[in-house]
């Protein structure tokens, strides 16, 4: 068969996929375990990360809204692993090749994020470009998913390599589900129904009323698909006269609670099945009657009595306003905490405020979307955000809250690699290093700390999350601690520091414990301050401690440990004062570090905390006394060696969460761009002191700007050569240039530079070889702030003598 012919049947192949009305297995899965189960392939056995391979495609097709038939017709056109008992390891570590990620979740879920994109809609045929050079331009006259998979099956393969694998889909597509293309979904199939009129819809609050809410993203109508690449999306939804972010690929809207953006109950928006998932994070997906489905993503936890169904096939029946789990920033969110809130309709994307723009629904067009109508109950309606557009309340026009306070930000460079968490309390509870975001309970007070302010511990609560902040194989904790005269009684007697617990409430041994505190157990009940750890069980409770003799004032304390070892260190004042060794530490402690307190509602310590930090290994003795005598002013220039630099900026906003960052130096802004909490930032070459900026803007167009003042200090750059001057001879010619200062420089025959000393460089010199030593030479600068440039080697011409030609 000619190349050209076996092609158009090939793309007439896949031009016959047809969606047809949702089908599903019982039980609340997608049934792809039961279709794996039927296959010689190791998939049916196969897992990784405690996921099986059902569940792993399960989850990446209802995350993406794809068929998972795709993703197993694939499977078997690229590695085999339908139909081949026994394939090569490389098969279920790359089945999709090399040209995506390694990991059998890995690929799948980049098959995935490609296939949603390769939906389409597209302006223009979209062009194949094959690695032997050549391109081919699809056409659209087939089905989307057609489309999606060539485009997909396009990378990193030669043309004629994709004619073999598109040829293999469709035979696979064909022999495994006779080219019928069925919508996902989890429940059983549900007959079509008419959708709701607007103004008629069924979906309820997803929060419980009362709580401050901040509408942070809105549903993408232009471009729902994900990273379509597409720079032209200029629609910003002003629903309610609200102008709003709305970026590419977001097909969902996102909701913030700004009172507690950690841990707000998150409701049922209406009765159904809900099945909780671990794909991107802790979501819940709850399928309602008429083809619905609703969507929960981000949650810091679930609701308890998904205990054991967690990414299984049974689902729990709800009703609307149920309690399902609790909103955070699990999964893919390096920005503000929020809820994630999408519909579906048959596993297509719709919005559940409907389209009230110009003209059709521009959703409609993708392969992934239906027309959008009005979803939200009547019962809403003359409240914020939840009443349709042109619609009368009889309260006159529904406003968004006014929302005049900036956000507040950090801004640090360049890090130590093994800073974990680094906060200084400067009027906010906003880290400097670190993960996550605060969990702040009450009116935080602040108090004249070390240089500026810090925490004054008092009724309020504050605690960070310990997942990426606090590691318990091994770490050191320092904190400045400013002590009263006289503490505040409490029935426990003790006055922590800091704490974080695996169980707070599991009295009496509290299992999985590391804490810092001051407590009257010391003889005839005195003060002392105790480094207290707890293990798995009673036997490994552990109390290190020292007298308290200390008065008043500003005292510097340090914990570190060593699970490997079981070490424990306690240091007052940069000094050791006691250890021990062999203990069982815990190997988990919870999932926050609390501050001047045990738990959430303990008895505060009365003191002020000042400039914490947290390192991911144990400190020795040195280290620890250097934190102990380090000045609190960091205005003094932060040194880079290199241009290149790493930026963490951690940053919240109490009305609404940060929307786009500015990066600057010296006053040059770059454009905004989304809000992540790292970035990395190329200085000018140009040595000496810049200012290094970052500007945060919240969605009502505040504004704040931090910076910090570096001084780039490069090393040295050099010209080596060598001009000779005999057959065992050269002279070594260097220039040198660097910001100021004298130069140093090491010269050797050795690339180790063993026995060379650092003298004053010298522009030129003469350098001899014993006969039979190599003729090579190694140079290496260091200016006067330490930098040392890469050795440069130099060997000279061949000497060569030309005798007289009488003399020949």
């Amino acid at each position: 068969m000619r190349p050209l012919k076996r092609l158009l049947l090939l793309l007439a192949l896949l031009s016959a996929l047809l969606p047809l009305a949702p089908a599903r297995a019982e039980g609340g899965s997608l049934g792809v375990q039961d279709f794996l189960d039927q296959q010689p392939g190791p998939l049916k056995g196969y897992s990784e990360g405690g996921s099986s391979a059902a569940a792993i495609i399960e989850s990446s097709s209802l995350y993406y809204g794809l068929s998972p038939r795709l993703h197993l017709a694939l499977l078997e056109a690229t590695a085999s692993l339908i139909s081949d008992p026994a394939p090569p390891d490389a098969a279920l570590r790359q089945p999709f090749g090399p040209a995506g990620p390694d990991g059998f979740a890995a690929q799948v879920e980049w098959a995935s994020r490609e296939l949603r994109a390769g939906l389409g809609p597209y302006s223009r045929p979209p062009t194949l470009r094959f690695t032997d050079g050549l391109t081919f331009t699809l056409t659209l006259s087939q089905a989307s998913e057609g489309v999606a998979v060539q485009r997909f099956l396009a990378q990193g393969r030669s043309s004629g390599q994709w004619r073999v694998a598109v040829d293999a889909f469709g035979k696979a597509f064909e022999r495994y589900f006779n080219n019928e293309l069925v919508q996902i979904g989890i429940g059983g199939s549900q007959p079509a129904t008419p959708a709701p009129a607007p103004g008629e819809g069924f979906l309820g609050l997803p929060w419980p009323a009362g709580d401050r809410v901040v509408h942070l993203a809105y549903f993408d109508h232009v471009y729902p698909t994900v990273d379509t690449g597409d720079d032209g999306n200029t629609f910003v939804v002003t629903y309610l006269n609200q102008g709003n972010v709305q970026y590419n690929g977001h097909d969902a809207h996102d909701y913030y609670f700004p009172d507690q953006p950690v841990g707000t109950p998150i409701l049922a928006a209406a009765a159904g099945v809900a099945y909780p998932r671990t794909h991107k994070g802790n979501g819940v997906v709850i399928e309602h009657p008429g083809g619905y489905e609703t969507v929960y993503w981000h949650l810091s936890a679930f609701a308890p009595y998904f205990k054991g169904k967690i990414d299984g096939n049974a689902g729990v029946p709800v009703q609307a306003g149920d309690l399902i789990g609790y909103s955070g920033s699990s999964g893919f969110v390096r920005g503000t905490p929020h809820l994630h809130f999408e519909v579906r309709r048959y596993g297509k994307q719709v919005d559940p405020y409907g389209w009230y723009g110009p003209g059709p629904d521009p959703c409609a067009a993708y392969a992934g979307c239906l027309a959008s109508t009005w979803l939200w109950s009547s019962a809403l309606r003359g409240t914020y955000d939840f009443t349709p557009p042109g619609e009368s309340t009889g309260g006159g026009v529904i406003s968004a809250p006014a929302d005049d306070t900036p956000p507040v930000g950090t801004l640090a460079v360049n890090p130590p690699a093994d800073l974990l968490f680094q906060s200084g309390f400067d009027g906010h509870p906003v880290q400097t290093v670190g993960a996550g975001f605060p969990e702040i309970a009450g009116q935080l007070r602040y108090a004249q700390g070390r240089d500026g302010h810090a925490l004054a511990v008092s009724g309020a609560g504050l605690a960070y999350p310990s997942a990426d902040n606090l590691r318990p194989a091994a770490g050191t904790i320092s904190l400045w601690a400013e002590l009263p005269e006289r503490y505040p009684a409490n029935s426990i007697g003790r006055h922590y520091l800091i704490a974080a617990s695996a169980s707070p409430d599991g009295a009496p041994v509290y299992s999985g414990t590391l804490a810092l505190r001051r407590d009257l157990l010391g003889p005839d009940d005195s003060p002392r301050w105790t480094f207290w750890t707890v293990g798995a069980d009673a036997a490994s409770a552990n109390e290190l401690a020292v007298a308290d003799t200390l008065g008043p004032g500003w005292h510097h304390f340090a914990i570190s440990w060593d699970a490997a070892t079981g070490d424990k260190f306690l240091y007052v004042d940069g000094a050791e004062v006691a250890r021990t060794s062999g203990v069982a530490l815990p190997t988990d402690v919870g999932p926050v570090i609390q501050l001047g307190r045990f738990s959430y509602g303990g008895a505060p310590a009365g003191v002020n905390i000042d400039d914490l930090e947290i390192y991911q290994r144990a400190m020795g003795a040195d280290e620890v006394a250097g934190l102990a005598s380090a000045s609190p002013d960091d205005s003094a220039p932060v040194i880079v060696h290199s241009r290149r630099v790493r930026l963490d900026t951690n940053a919240i906003d109490r009305e609404g969460g940060i929307v786009a960052v500015q990066l600057g130096v010296d006053g040059d802004f770059a454009d905004p761009q989304p809000y992540y909490d790292a970035y990395r930032w190329l200085l000018p070459p140009v040595e000496g002191e810049h200012t290094l900026a970052a500007r945060y803007e919240d969605r009502a167009g505040n504004t704040s700007t931090v910076t910090r003042t570096v001084l780039l200090d490069l090393a040295p750059r050099m010209d080596l050569s060598l001009e000779p001057t005999g057959p065992l001879g050269a002279t070594a010619v260097i220039s040198a240039t660097d910001g100021g200062g004298p130069i140093m420089m090491q010269v050797s025959q050795r690339q180790d530079f063993v026995g060379a000393e650092w003298q004053p460089l010298q522009g030129r010199f003469f350098w001899a070889w014993e006969p039979g030593q190599p003729r090579q030479l190694y140079v290496r600068l260091r200016d006067v702030g330490g930098n040392i440039t890469a050795p440069q080697d130099a060997a000279p011409p061949e000497w060569r003598v030309y005798l007289p030609a009488t003399l020949r």
